[in-house]
């Protein structure tokens, strides 16, 4: 249920925050302009489940573009490999082939999911937050938090490779981001000696749900990672 009371807009407050929102643009405390945002979004933003909803199905949707992009990277890193081996690893070429074809038609399938639900947030505080921050390809490197969880969860930022500061493809910038069970890095054995088991694939998917109330710690801490690049 919406409150009437928090409906109320202010304009000469609104003209100041726009004020501050420029100045802040134009510096390098952005930061600072993404606090205020929230602060106005906790205040001025009423339909919770509705935006819980959106939330938890943008960075759903990101979380899946990242994992087709990944998978792309190790199917093309093997292609390369098996290309100049044996006539029995040639062999394997058409299946990874046919799964690459299949992986770009759906990610093309959910680009046009991730726009119509960027097209489709509420507009306020949230939106504006969000897109702002998006406007950088590798945002996901400003949040310390993402980089740790990355750590926690057994991804390239624990390691020495560091490959979520080096995206896979330029062309798929909505895939850009931090290691996903389809990790290329993270599935070859070969690398560093470590191989992907079971248990760190569970892991490497994050365990969150933003239409549950009361948030888990974590699910709140993805909230302010992924919205607002906050930590």
């Amino acid at each position: 249920m919406k409150n009437p009371v928090k409906q109320i807009r202010l304009p000469a407050l609104e003209e100041v925050l726009n004020y501050i929102q420029d100045v802040a643009g134009a510096s390098s405390r952005w930061i600072n302009w993404q606090i205020i945002r929230g602060k106005r979004h906790i205040w001025w933003e009423t339909d919770w489940e509705v935006l819980s909803r959106w939330a938890q199905s943008i960075i759903e949707t990101e979380e899946r573009l990242r994992e087709i992009t990944q998978r792309e990277n190790f199917l093309k890193k093997y292609i390369h490999k098996y290309h100049a081996g044996s006539e029995s690893a040639r062999a394997a070429l058409p299946d990874f082939i046919e799964e690459l074809i299949a992986l770009d038609h759906e990610y093309v399938r959910l680009e046009r999911i991730y726009d119509t639900l960027l097209a489709g947030c509420p507009v306020g505080p949230i939106k504006s937050g969000y897109e702002w921050i998006r406007k950088e390809p590798q945002w996901y490197l400003k949040s310390e938090w993402l980089r740790q969880d990355c750590a926690r969860r057994g991804g390239c930022c624990g390691r020495q490779c560091k490959c979520c500061e080096s995206p896979p493809d330029a062309m798929r910038r909505k895939g850009w981001g931090h290691c996903t069970a389809q990790c290329a890095c993270c599935n070859d054995e070969l690398e560093d000696g470590f191989r992907l088991t079971e248990r760190n694939r569970r892991m490497l998917k994050p365990d969150f749900d933003l239409t549950v109330y009361p948030w888990s710690d974590y699910s709140r801490e993805m909230f302010r990672a992924y919205i607002w690049s906050l930590d």
